[in-house]
Parts: C-alpha cells; sequence; structure tokens
C-alpha cells in the first residue's frame, strides 16, 4: 500500500477491541487489508481480557468493495488463491472466542459487505448503503458473499441481491434482516461500544460457548445441533464462572466474571 502508516489500527476502549479501517478514498478492501485485520485479530482472541471486538472504519465509508486495481491484476489462478485467503481471514473471526461486532459506519459495497457477514452481529448506521455488485462487473462473490448471505437473510432476498447488483438503505437492510439494528449517523461505532458492554457484563466462558453452539449448530442438523449445546453446556456448570454466577444471583448483586 506504500504507507509507512497501517491502514489497519486497533484501539482498546474498556474490555471491547476496536479494529478499524483508515484506507481512504473509500476503504478498499484489498489483501494487505485482510491481512493486517487478521493480524489484529488473532491478538484479540489471545487477550483474556479482551471480552468483544468491533470492526469499523474511518470516514463516510466502510469499504466499498474490492480495489479495482488490485483485481484487474489477477488471473485465474491468483483469484482463487485470493478468495481462499480471504475466506480463511472470515473463517478466523468467526473462531474467535469473542462475539464479532460490524459497526457499519457508511457505504459497504462488495468485499466491504462480506466482511460484515463475517461478523456476529451488524449495526449499521442510518445513512449506510450496502450491497453485493460483483455481477455488474462479470464476476460472482468470492468472499464468502454466496454462502453468507443466504445463511442471514431468506435464500429469495440473498438470491435478489446477488442477481440484481441492487444497493439498498440501512432500513431496508434492516426489514431483510441483513443488519441487526440501524442508528443515527456518526453513532454506530458508540452503539456498537454498549452492545459491546452489554456481552461483556456476562460471563465470557459461557458467552464463548453460546456463540460455537449456534455457529457449529449451523453446520449440521437439529438433532446434532442438540448434541454440540449439551456438550458446551456441561463444563460450564463446573466453572468459577458459574459458581460466581449464582452466588451474585442469590446474593442480589452484580456478577464478577473472571473466564474460568
Amino acid at each position: 500500500m506504500g504507507s509507512e502508516v497501517s491502514p489497519v489500527t486497533i484501539a482498546r476502549h474498556g474490555s471491547t477491541a476496536v479494529i478499524t479501517v483508515d484506507n481512504p478514498p473509500v476503504n478498499a478492501f484489498h489483501p494487505d487489508i485482510a491481512e493486517a485485520i487478521a493480524e489484529l485479530a488473532a491478538g484479540v482472541g489471545e487477550d483474556p481480557d479482551a471480552r468483544a471486538l468491533v470492526i469499523t472504519a474511518a470516514g463516510r465509508h466502510f469499504m466499498a468493495g474490492g480495489d479495482i486495481a488490485y483485481l484487474k491484476t489477477l488471473n485465474a489462478y491468483r483469484s482463487e488463491r485470493y478468495v481462499l485467503r480471504i475466506q480463511e481471514v472470515q473463517d478466523q473471526l468467526r473462531r474467535l472466542p469473542q462475539p464479532v461486532i460490524a459497526a457499519i459506519n457508511g457505504t459497504a459495497l462488495g468485499g466491504g459487505l462480506e466482511l460484515a457477514l463475517a461478523c456476529d452481529i451488524r449495526l449499521a448506521a442510518s445513512n449506510a448503503v450496502l450491497g453485493l455488485p460483483e455481477v455488474s462487473l462479470g464476476i460472482i462473490p468470492g468472499a464468502g458473499g454466496t454462502q453468507n448471505l443466504p445463511r442471514v437473510v431468506s435464500l429469495g432476498q440473498a438470491k435478489r441481491l446477488l442477481f440484481t447488483a441492487d444497493r439498498i438503505t440501512a432500513a431496508e437492510a434492516l426489514t431483510i434482516g441483513l443488519v441487526d439494528e440501524v442508528v443515527p449517523a456518526g453513532e454506530v461505532l458508540t452503539a456498537a461500544l454498549d452492545l459491546a458492554a452489554r456481552i461483556a457484563r456476562n460471563a465470557p466462558l459461557a458467552v464463548t460457548a453460546a456463540k460455537r453452539a449456534v455457529d457449529l449448530g449451523l453446520q449440521t442438523g437439529v438433532v446434532d445441533g442438540h448434541r454440540i449445546e449439551a456438550t458446551l453446556f456441561a463444563p460450564l456448570t463446573e466453572s468459577a464462572d458459574f459458581a460466581e454466577g449464582i452466588a451474585a444471583f442469590i446474593d442480589k448483586r452484580e456478577p464478577s466474571f473472571r473466564r474460568g
């Protein structure tokens, strides 16, 4: 990217880590962006004091699609390696013990929306525009869009967005379930941090187990999903966090969880 200043930075807000993409003018998605996110997210995953991760961007755009100049250089071999690596980064986000929240502060197109789809929860600013325009460029979403979108919205809505390359407003995205909350422009990071703080009040081991139960269960049938749930439930009953949660409930006080 040619700059000594990293286009991806991380900061802590209490127990919440915030990764910010700052790649002007439109925060175009690029392999270097993905690698930087992967490196910083790995550090969050190893931090026992981090209870949630927020991914956002600087400026008016979340990420307005892929880097066209880079995409023009791809051939079949390089493009397959590229999208497989992006998919690995997204899988890494899903495997994090902490919930990952996308704070969509503006335009989220192509790879930007695909990154948001890899997050557990999506919050959008009221002025955000979202879409997967790849078919209008002669390709398809290759960073998980064709697989993750139908798992978030209905099959028909997913195909509508994939086939038409339509861009939709945050309000419509909320209606179809693509985002989980819409907040006034300029307030999405604050809303994401508030959500992360509410998550952080709960037992971290239990939150991690809940995330794993949902994600693993979605990869199988309900019967096997029930077994996964039981397997994750059982050891929690012997954890210090469970003992603390019960004691706090009996004592009518706030619990003090320590991931144990």
